[in-house]
C-alpha cells in the first residue's frame, strides 16, 4: 500500500513546521538577545524580552521571508539573519554593502550572511544602526511602495557613499 499526503495536509504540515521553527529562534532571542532594542512601526520602543508573544512571532516571521527573499534556505541561516535584524536594525539587509555580498552569485546563498558577518565594520554596522527603518517589521505587503522607492534611493545614495569610503579607507 502506498501513502499519499494531499495538498492540503502538507500545507498544514508546513504551517506547523514553521510555527515550531519561529518558537525555536524566539527562544534564541530571547536567551541571546533580551535587551536587544525593537523600534516598531508604531514608534513604540521595547526589549526583545518586553515584547508580548505575539508580537516577537510576528516579527520573526518578518524576518524569515525577509532571509528567504535573499534565497537562505538553512534554518541556521535564516535564524541568524533574523538575529541580525532584532540586534543590528531590521533592514540591514539594504545596506549597499549587505545587498552586495546577499546577493553575490559566487557565494552559495546560505553562506551569505556568514561573508556578510566577516566582511562589515564596526562603522559599517554603525552605519546601518544609523539607518534604522521600523517599517521594515511589517510584512512586505503593507509597505508603501511609492515611499518606499524615494527611500531606497536615499539610502543607496547614502550607502553608495559609505561603500567609497570602506574601500578608499579599509581598516
Amino acid at each position: 500500500m502506498r501513502l499519499s499526503i494531499r495538498a492540503e495536509q502538507m500545507s498544514v504540515i508546513e504551517a506547523v513546521a514553521q510555527e515550531n521553527f519561529v518558537r525555536r529562534i524566539a527562544v534564541h532571542l530571547l536567551d541571546e538577545y533580551p535587551k536587544a532594542v525593537v523600534n516598531l512601526p508604531d514608534d513604540e520602543k521595547s526589549t526583545v524580552d518586553e515584547l508580548p508573544e505575539e508580537t516577537l512571532h510576528d516579527l520573526i516571521r518578518v524576518g524569515i521571508e525577509r532571509a528567504r527573499g535573499h534565497q537562505l534556505t538553512h534554518e541556521s541561516a535564516i535564524a541568524a539573519f533574523v538575529a541580525v535584524m532584532f540586534e543590528v536594525a531590521p533592514n540591514f539587509d539594504t545596506h549597499r554593502l549587505s545587498q552586495l555580498l546577499l546577493n553575490d552569485e559566487e557565494i552559495e546563498p546560505n553562506a551569505r550572511l556568514d561573508e556578510l558577518l566577516n566582511v562589515l565594520t564596526e562603522k559599517n554596522w554603525e552605519s546601518i544602526r544609523e539607518d534604522y527603518d521600523p517599517k521594515a517589521w511589517k510584512p512586505e505587503q503593507e509597505t508603501d511602495d511609492s515611499n518606499e522607492t524615494q527611500e531606497k534611493d536615499e539610502l543607496i545614495n547614502r550607502k553608495n557613499l559609505d561603500l567609497q569610503e570602506t574601500v578608499m579607507n579599509p581598516s
